[in-house]
């Protein structure tokens, strides 16, 4: 499986400007993709094209593929309630991935997961089982049904993908549990519902059936709260 699919698996490095108090610097992340398309299209996760504060597209990001190849990759698309992003690279001839059914998952099935955790270690593989086919899990504020895995998962496996034994994608890795006493804790998307979104980025540009009227919402909970929006505490 990892001989299958390791060349439609990437590493992502992103670049960005942020500030403090004292003086302007240039900091990044990292994490993983996978190839849709032969012509360079790539999903990840929209986390890992957004800025620390996850409110801005990040000012560079470099794809590098299995054989070192570097390219510098345009965001395309992506949505923060899906966690799906879609990035371009100029290239041509390169390995896309073959879906599955993640509807058909069963728990207790096999799979691996193909990633850069670190951000140092790409075209890492990590095995597990299914452990949950429709886990509800809160991340960044967005409550998501994921699949939950054993397999390990790290910082910078973010994007990277979940494979059944077939080598065929069923999810998109995109969060763990962490801290003192949990382990085997890790989250992807289902691939169904990826790919679903996905297209919808690539054709569309943004994921349609989500209706918004302008309203944003601030609680007044405290005397100063009060006297910024009303000008008085009463």
């Amino acid at each position: 499986v990892a001989a299958i699919v390791k060349d439609s698996v990437v590493e992502i490095n992103t670049e960005y400007k942020t500030e403090n108090i004292w003086f302007q610097y240039t900091t990044g992340g990292a994490g993983s993709g996978v190839i849709l398309t032969e012509d360079g299209y790539i999903v990840t996760n929209a986390h890992v094209i957004l800025d620390n504060n996850q409110q801005n597209v990040v000012d560079t990001v470099t794809v590098r593929l299995t054989d070192g190849t570097e390219y510098p990759a345009e965001v395309k698309a992506y949505d923060t309630d899906e966690d799906i992003a879609i990035v371009k690279i100029d290239a041509k001839g390169l390995k896309a991935v073959k879906c599955g059914d993640s509807d058909k998952l069963v728990v207790g099935q096999e799979l691996v997961i193909v990633g850069n955790p670190l951000g140092e270690l790409g075209g890492t593989v990590t095995n597990g089982i299914v452990s949950a086919t429709e886990r509800e899990i809160q991340v960044g504020g967005v409550t998501m049904d994921l699949i939950q895995t054993n397999a390990a998962v790290n910082l910078g496996n973010s994007g990277g993908g979940m494979f059944n034994m077939r080598g065929e994608l069923i999810g998109i890795v995109n969060s763990k549990s962490f801290g003192t006493g949990i382990e085997g804790l890790g989250f992807a998307i289902p691939v169904n519902k990826a790919i679903s979104v996905s297209e919808e980025l690539m054709t569309k540009g943004y994921v349609s059936g989500k209706p918004m009227i302008g309203v944003s919402f601030e609680d007044v909970t405290n005397d100063a709260s009060s006297f910024f929006f009303f000008g008085s505490t009463t």
